[in-house]
């Protein structure tokens, strides 16, 4: 009876301490980035460039869209299952509206699951866009297999809103500012679950300036040099 008596104390304990520290369930990277032959999502696209070698500073911008689609399946030379990813563009002008202009191609890049990792392929870079699983602070080398130097991306905001998009996670891939001084560099992403990529930025400006600039007016504010990159999504569509 005793033996029996201590079975069921220590039985009793372990529920009780489970309890008390549930198991956290980690979402997966891949419910944030659906893979289905036939999805697209079509993207509004706002750019900025800084030509510092003419006086004054040259500055351009230009509006268009970019739609990625899901075309296809094969395996890569590992013998990983990728998804190939078509991407087109099309830009308007003064007598045609953006949004009744022809859609040309402009890239085949592709994207897969390793292992609960999203890899894309992108001009033959791989770049590790999410990991897995998903959890806020957890940070990873975006670019451990590329040429690039290494960036430590960084899961952020993890179920926050994002616009009209809920339960999202932004990644932070690189974020720099010198003292508001030389440099200005942000570059981050925002995925919703069950639809994908919803924002993606990138700046990347550099000023000189003069003494009395730098100490008061920020670099994005004079810039001149580098960029300024907002794509926004406009429309998707994930097969059932």
């Amino acid at each position: 009876m005793k033996y029996l008596f201590s079975i069921l104390v220590i039985t009793i304990l372990i529920a009780s301490c489970s309890k008390d520290n549930p198991t956290v369930q980690l979402e997966s990277s891949t419910d944030y980035y659906p893979l289905k032959i036939g999805s697209w999502h079509i993207y509004d696209v706002d750019s900025i460039s800084y030509n510092d070698f003419t006086t004054p500073v040259t500055i351009d911008s230009a509006f268009y869209q970019v739609m990625e689609e899901i075309t296809d399946t094969f395996y890569d030379l590992e013998g990983s299952l990728s998804y190939e990813l078509k991407r087109f563009k099309r830009i308007g002008n003064d007598s045609v509206d953006v949004k009744n202009a022809k859609w040309n191609i402009s890239d085949v890049w592709w994207v897969k699951n390793n292992q609960g990792n999203i890899e894309r392929i992108e001009e033959n870079k791989i770049v590790v866009s999410l990991l897995n699983h998903v959890k806020e602070g957890v940070t990873w080398d975006g670019n451990a297999f590329n040429y690039i130097e290494s960036w430590d991306f960084e899961y952020a905001n993890v179920g926050d809103d994002f616009g009209d998009y809920s339960n999202t996670i932004t990644v932070i891939q690189k974020q720099e500012n010198l003292d508001n001084v030389l440099l200005h560099q942000n570059y981050q992403e925002v995925f919703a679950k069950g639809v994908g990529l919803v924002s993606r930025t990138r700046i990347n400006v550099e000023s000189q300036g003069n003494q009395e600039s730098r100490g008061t007016i920020p670099v994005l504010e004079r810039a001149e040099k580098g960029f300024q990159f907002f794509q926004k999504l406009n429309s998707y569509f994930i097969p059932e």
